[in-house]
């Protein structure tokens, strides 16, 4: 690893993607953090490589974001718009800057990367979607080249707790793991009051992504709730690449003339609506990374969650009952009972939106992030 204590300029932060399209998780996350920076005036610069329309660059660059956009070129199957990327980047390094990764990094140009970046004096960083055993290493050459790259990066970040002991035991890395909750924006300023009784809406608000998100089983899991509770709703907000199969799924379930399909939404204008309609949320998924955005968001406006324990969301509810409750994803019954015992604790006002919101301004506000973010850096003393 490099590093140089020689410099006297401020560093600068090169904020990094080798891929970025549309308006996830990621993208988010780079809006918040990007913002987060711009604030407190330190000097940073975005480069990414797109793989399709990205709305935010557009907001961000209004703000004065200086914003690289590496685009698609003949070839692209041989990594070129990312070696072009690595190349952009590298070119305007100085001793002691510093690249972020804001998502795993491609195995196939990461040592080249690292390399380009040490020589130049700086240091690289890379924070992690999911944790190493959902997105191990490839076979080979690349495989090997990939994990002697997470070895000489300078500070490995996970998003979540439970994936700290894995970047050891999959990319044989034997430093810090440090753990970065991901930065995400203030949109309420107070927890949201639920809704009147009945009927009993549930609320689903994210990615429509069937095998991930779990939506199969919450579907089914609706309709056995409907079975004890009929003056039940179930309203999913989001789009994703399962849109149409959705609407089949709904279209086929015992309880299709409860459920709402929503459709779409922009985070910005209309999530106090989807709060306000819903008493509870789930977000039952198969598998996920850090403490989902829409789960700090839910936090954040106070609304209680049936939750699988993966991921980081465990992070989020563990030892928190008053904020949401883990369940076993694999078991619509366990669901539904859950769902069922949510809304009875409602009925008895047992469930406070201020102690929800409470959960969120204790660890997971975008400023904990940011200090987090910084000490991984070893940044915390360098004024901005």
């Amino acid at each position: 690893m490099t590093s140089n204590t020689d410099h006297t300029d401020t560093p600068t932060i090169w904020l990094f993607s080798d891929i970025l399209a549309g308006l996830g998780g990621i993208e988010t996350y780079l809006d918040a953090l990007a913002r987060k920076l711009h604030a407190e005036g330190r000097p940073f610069q975005i480069a990414v490589s797109l793989n399709g329309p990205t709305p935010i660059l557009d907001d961000l660059e209004a703000l004065g974001i200086p914003v690289h956009r590496q685009p698609r070129v003949p070839g692209d199957r041989f990594y070129i718009r990312q070696r072009l990327l690595v190349r952009h980047v590298a070119n305007r390094l100085k001793p002691g800057d510093w690249v972020y990764c804001i998502r795993q990094p491609m195995p196939e140009i990461y040592l080249s990367l690292v390399r380009a970046v040490h020589a130049r004096g700086a240091k690289i960083a890379a924070s992690w979607i999911f944790s190493p055993r959902y997105i191990p290493p490839p076979a080979g050459r690349v495989g090997n080249a990939f994990c002697r790259a997470v070895r000489q990066t300078d500070a490995v970040i996970s998003v979540s707790e439970c994936g700290k002991g894995e970047f050891a035991q999959v990319y044989g890395h034997s430093g810090k793991v440090n753990v970065v909750r991901y930065h995400n924006r203030p949109l309420f300023d107070d927890a949201v009051p639920m809704p009147p009784l009945p009927p009993f809406q549930v609320g689903y608000a994210g990615r429509i992504d069937i095998h991930q998100k779990n939506l199969d089983t919450l579907i089914e899991a609706f309709a056995l709730l409907c079975d004890k509770r009929p003056d039940s709703v179930l309203n999913l907000h989001g789009g994703g690449p399962d849109e149409d199969r959705l609407q089949t799924m709904v279209a086929a379930s015992p309880a299709a003339d409860k459920i709402r399909i929503h459709g779409r939404y922009d985070l910005a204008q209309d999530m106090a609506g989807i709060v306000e309609r819903s008493h509870v949320f789930t977000y039952a998924s198969r598998f996920e990374g850090g403490p989902c955005f829409s789960l700090l968001e839910l936090m954040q406006a106070g609304r209680y969650v049936v939750a699988s324990p993966v991921g980081g969301i465990p992070d989020l509810y563990d030892g928190h009952p008053e904020a949401g409750a883990l369940v076993n994803f694999q078991s619509p019954a366990a669901i539904a009972e859950a769902l069922e015992e949510a809304a009875c604790r409602i009925e008895e006002g047992a469930i406070d939106v201020h102690r929800i919101r409470q959960r969120y301004l204790a660890e997971f506000t975008g400023d904990h992030a940011h200090a987090q973010f910084l000490e991984a850096l070893g940044l915390e003393d360098v004024a901005g």
